[in-house]
């Protein structure tokens, strides 16, 4: 009994061995995870730190373009060669600025005559329509008068059937409120 007892005695040494070499594993491990940890969120501390002072060069540098182009004196930072080369691209810049205002306008502009003269073409349809049965006697003038002064009420609301018609494209109206709001009108 004396081998088995050793041999328990050896086992159980090699277990505790094994144990404490896990546990030191494993500890080290936990250790070295929660460094690693730190250290990532120092470096993003680091990180926002630094966006933070970017941003605040950026607002400077700002500052200082719009001082110069405004005429304001301001002290010479050795940045004027800098400045001569950006000059004509900001130049260039609120020159486009202001065509893409002046082009945005002429689209709308043309898109709102494009859209009047296909009210005008329904209106001028409708009367056309009115005529020939005018002349062909299925109406009377009263109700040539009527249908005609109708028809020409699209035309005199165009604007404001074109805002409720935007509003209910923004979502601000129903269907049924525009139906509604364009009968009203009509009326």
């Amino acid at each position: 009994m004396g081998l088995f007892d050793r041999m328990k005695t050896s086992a159980a040494g090699i277990g505790a061995a094994v144990s404490r070499g896990v546990g030191q594993v494993t500890g080290k491990a936990t250790v070295e995870a929660k460094e690693a940890a730190k250290i990532t969120a120092v470096k993003a501390d680091i990180a926002a730190l630094q966006a933070d002072i970017d941003a605040g060069y950026l607002q400077i540098g700002k500052a200082y373009v719009d001082a110069c182009i405004a005429g304001t004196n301001v002290p010479d930072i050795g940045v004027g060669g800098t400045l001569k080369l950006m000059e004509p691209k900001l130049e260039k810049k609120i020159a486009l600025e202001k065509e893409l205002i002046e082009l945005e306008k002429a689209l709308a502009d043309s898109q709102l005559m494009q859209e009047r003269a296909l009210v005008q073409a329904e209106v001028d349809d409708v009367k056309a329509k009115l005529d020939k049965a005018k002349a062909m006697g299925a109406i009377t003038e009263a109700d040539y008068n009527a249908k005609l002064a109708q028809a020409n009420k699209k035309l005199e609301h165009f604007e404001d059937i074109r805002m409720l018609k935007k509003q209910k494209e923004l979502g601000l109206l129903t269907s049924a409120e525009l139906d509604a709001k364009v009968k009203a009108l009509l009326a």
